[in-house]
């Protein structure tokens, strides 16, 4: 059995197109192909059942932090429930996720991202002090092309290390803390864009490994050392020759009035007297344009920084806008549907290629059988979690144990498609024992 640390756990396939490639691969018949559909579905309606529980226990616990939320409550949730509702939160929502074939983005990675260059061009700053839980989980771990441009408009395409979804989990502090935030800097305190205590989910697609800080919510753009040399170069430069002209008008035009000044005061006449020249009133306008030239400049520059933050904004609200999949209490739901998913195909590729091999397969046997399937039949390469598929089938009463190998390894068969569906329509009429103990 071979394991893989190059490899997703994901299979990268509906449910519903991992059973039309089942029973294309010619082992069934067309009837048998006909039991094999009513299986999935059987098997399919099961998962579906027990995963809408798991979604309404995930759903009650996030309910006091949900910033969306639009019911009212009788209850009070004080510091020890809102904990108990959180910690469960994460153990429910962190079991759905590895379901789904998620991983947790570590540390190292995040901090990794932190430190390399964006790949939209903008830097971005996180106050990571605003929260008091922060956790990443990313499906799909793959290479994209994108095309840049580089200096004097020249096209590029360069890969880009990417995660095909990511889930964002953050809970900020409470108001006591942004209420100290905003007197430490000595700011009035404003209304924030978010509620304070609360726990915010996200859900993203195709965000490159070098951008995950700008997925946080208060994620703030700030000026590259690039950007302020693409301000300010041609600012001082400018700068200086605007300067320059105007210290040149400036100095001549008190050159001229102090001269005035003194020849006025030599000849015994008041300094009121209205005495300028032509040549003089023009060196005293050619001052006063010069000093509004300069704060003309000023302004100028000062626009264009503001300008150039406009911009970032709406880059990284752009980027935003078309990566995001979904938010707060629509991530469970869309977490869970993609866990349901992966449970299915799993179970559903253990049971065919054991009903294939009458005879039994080991665990590795298994693991190596449908790796290889999807990998050649399929241009398909993961992981497959063949401990977790078998797992689903035993606690569906689906295996027996059908001896060792003389490694010790045990071999394992299912019941055929007849059993196997009456096997599970048995479990679906159980699910509900109303009746049963209506008559008891």
């Amino acid at each position: 059995m071979a394991e893989y640390t190059d490899r997703e756990r994901f299979i990268p396939y509906r449910k519903a197109e991992i059973v039309d490639l089942l029973c294309e691969e010619g082992t069934l018949d067309t009837q048998t192909q006909t039991q094999f559909r009513a299986f999935s579905k059987v098997l399919e309606s099961l998962y579906h059942f027990e995963f809408h529980g798991q979604l309404e226990k995930m759903k009650e616990h996030y309910f006091p932090f949900n910033p969306d939320r639009d019911t009212k409550t009788r209850r009070v949730y004080d510091a020890k429930a809102l904990h108990e509702n959180e910690e469960a939160l994460m153990t429910e929502l962190t079991d759905v996720l590895n379901g789904a074939n998620y991983e947790t983005i570590t540390d190292a990675e995040l901090q990794k991202a932190l430190e390399e260059e964006s790949l939209f061009r903008i830097s971005l700053f996180v106050d990571f002090s605003d929260f008091s839980r922060i956790v990443l989980f990313r499906r799909g771990d793959v290479v994209k092309k994108a095309e840049i441009t580089e200096y004097f408009f020249r096209k590029k395409t360069i890969e880009v290390p990417t995660f095909e979804r990511v889930v964002l989990l953050v809970r900020f502090k409470d108001r006591a803390h942004f209420e100290a935030k905003s007197k430490k800097a000595q700011k009035k305190f404003a209304e924030l864009p978010f509620e304070p205590g609360s726990v915010v989910l996200k859900l993203f697609k195709d965000v490159p490994k070098a951008d995950l800080e700008m997925l946080f919510p208060n994620t703030e753009t700030r000026m590259r050392p690039r950007d302020w040399a693409i301000l300010l170069t041609p600012g001082i430069l400018g700068g200086a020759t605007v300067l320059l002209k105007a210290a040149v008008s400036i100095g001549i035009a008190a050159t001229l009035v102090w001269s005035l000044l003194k020849n006025k005061l030599a000849a015994g006449e008041s300094l009121n007297h209205p005495g300028l020249s032509p040549e003089e009133g023009a060196a005293m306008a050619g001052a006063a344009m010069a000093v509004i030239g300069i704060g003309g400049f000023m302004v100028k520059q000062w626009l264009k920084f503001k300008n150039r933050k406009i911009f970032f904004m709406k880059t990284l609200a752009d980027n935003l806008y078309f990566k995001n999949l979904d938010n707060n209490e629509g991530v469970l739901h869309h977490v869970i549907d993609g866990a349901e998913e992966e449970e299915c195909k799993e179970a559903l590729l253990a049971y065919y290629f054991l009903l294939k091999n009458p005879q039994g397969m080991t665990e590795s046997q298994l693991d190596d059988a449908i790796e290889g399937w999807l990998e050649e039949k399929h241009d398909v390469r993961v992981d497959f979690e063949v401990d977790d598929g078998l797992s689903k089938l035993h606690d569906l009463e689906l295996t027996v144990e059908a001896g060792k190998t003389p490694e010790g390894e045990t071999i394992w068969r299912v019941p055929g498609l007849e059993e196997g569906c009456r096997r599970l329509d048995e479990i679906w009429d159980n699910l509900f024992s109303y009746n049963n103990d209506a008559e008891a």
